[in-house]
């Protein structure tokens, strides 16, 4: 569906309909393994013209949903854009590949360097100014007062984002091992495009092999592994390498940042999203609203937590110690 717009959304807040087109075809680009890549040329005339706007309304307490990819992000995301003074980006890729074009880990773009970990260094002053730029003149045109910006791999990257803004919130979501990794593995398959050699990975790998040498070659539990895991194929045990790399780097930042990061589990959520939502409205400073409330109880609903699944057993220590730090018990 186009921009995420279903009837659920559709009656619950028309409203909304104009800005999530705006930020569908004209912030978010359309990234590969995606249909309407024809539009990215004038997605790109838009946001260069936008980053040289003039910075106002200011833009500089965003909210990042962060974590891995098939965790409840996108629900989140909609949900919170009901609100009457959020406006929502989803995955807005081509935004931050025109400020920064090592933002692509995809592939989407361009095949130049990359970079997973982005920090203060990375955040230039042409940098920053492109950016709240965009923001800028997004909020101008959906008539918004803060943005939401759901990007999970934004995790290893919040020294760049606090150098780029006064005061970002975060807000990182996990959701079990065994759900997270079936549904990205589910999902790589059903979108793997064997022409153009684009899956979940990237283009020709490009994602999987950032992720090698740039976050497994530094994690506490996979660096040793390194070598085997560089032999994997399986789309389930690729999975669970960014679900394990991705969960220590979001305890870590919350050690680092513990003012700025939220933690959000999503089976607590689902179980009970007004108490959830109303919490993390109080961190991020937002006043609750019914209507994104309401959305939320039709929407957000419970589902069992996945059988547990075959995987590499280098993998299944890892898996075992996070889950423990994370509260679920197996």
């Amino acid at each position: 569906m186009i921009a995420q717009l279903n009837k659920a959304y559709l009656f619950a807040k028309p409203s909304k309909v104009v800005p999530r087109l705006l930020s569908y075809f004209f912030y978010e680009g359309r990234p590969a393994t995606t249909r309407g890549q024809w539009f990215n040329p004038i997605t790109f005339r838009v946001l260069k013209n936008a980053s040289h706007s003039n910075q106002i309304p200011e833009c500089e307490s965003p909210v990042f949903i962060t974590g891995t990819g098939r965790s409840g992000s996108t629900i989140l995301g909609l949900v919170l854009s009901m609100h009457p003074d959020v406006g929502f980006l989803n995955e807005p890729k081509a935004l931050w590949f025109v400020a920064n074009p090592k933002d692509d880990l995809i592939g989407s773009y361009s095949n130049g360097d990359a970079l997973y970990f982005m920090n203060a260094n990375d955040a230039t002053p042409a940098i920053s100014s492109n950016v709240k730029s965009i923001y800028s003149s997004y909020l101008q045109i959906s008539s918004s007062k803060r943005i939401v910006d759901k990007f999970p791999e934004m995790i290893f990257r919040i020294e760049y984002l606090n150098t780029i803004f006064n005061n970002p919130k975060y807000l990182f979501l996990f959701r079990n091992p065994w759900s997270t990794i079936a549904s990205t593995a589910i999902w790589s398959n059903q979108h793997t495009n064997v022409a153009k050699h684009e899956d979940w990975w990237g283009v020709n790998n490009r994602k999987w092999n950032l992720l090698l040498e740039q976050v497994v070659t530094h994690d506490p539990h996979l660096s040793k592994y390194k070598k085997e895991i560089e032999k994997f194929v399986s789309q389930t045990d690729k999975a669970a390498v960014e679900w394990i790399a991705t969960m220590n780097q979001g305890l870590k930042m919350m050690e680092l940042f513990p003012e700025k990061i939220m933690p959000v589990k999503y089976e607590d959520l689902a179980g009970d999203p007004e108490k959830n939502l109303k919490a993390i409205c109080d961190f991020i400073q937002l006043s609750p609203s019914s209507e994104f409330i309401d959305f939320s109880k039709k929407n957000i609903h419970p589902t069992e937590p996945h059988n547990q699944i075959a995987i590499h057993p280098l993998l299944s220590a890892p898996i075992a110690d996070l889950c423990l730090k994370l509260g679920y018990k197996f």
